[in-house]
């Protein structure tokens, strides 16, 4: 089983409420990833570069919609998410060496 980060864009649900993927996902890989390397950070940049390109060609109106024709504005926002969405470790080695500024 590969472990992945998984983004449902969806209307926030009610904090009592168990979560229910109701909308679209964007998925990243990282289960093969080592966040200590340089290099497999670039990888993790690349490939949600990637992913979010991908998700914003096909959903912009969902993440943007009161902008859209501005993809980049999408694909900042969907690379934050999955940012912020990283296990904590991992998002302090990207941190550390300022490849999350390359995300955006």
């Amino acid at each position: 089983m590969s472990v992945s980060i998984a983004l449902v864009v969806a209307l926030m649900m009610p904090q009592a409420a168990p979560p229910q993927p109701s909308g679209p996902e964007l998925r990243v890989l990282i289960g093969d990833l080592d966040f200590t390397r340089p290099a497999d950070q670039d990888q993790f940049v690349r490939r949600v570069r990637d992913a979010s390109r991908a998700f914003c060609d096909r959903h912009l109106e969902i993440v943007t919609p009161d902008r859209l024709g501005d993809p980049a504005i999408c694909r900042r926002e969907m690379a934050r998410l999955t940012f912020r969405a990283l296990p904590d470790r991992q998002r302090q080695e990207i941190a550390m060496t300022g490849r999350h500024r390359a995300m955006r």
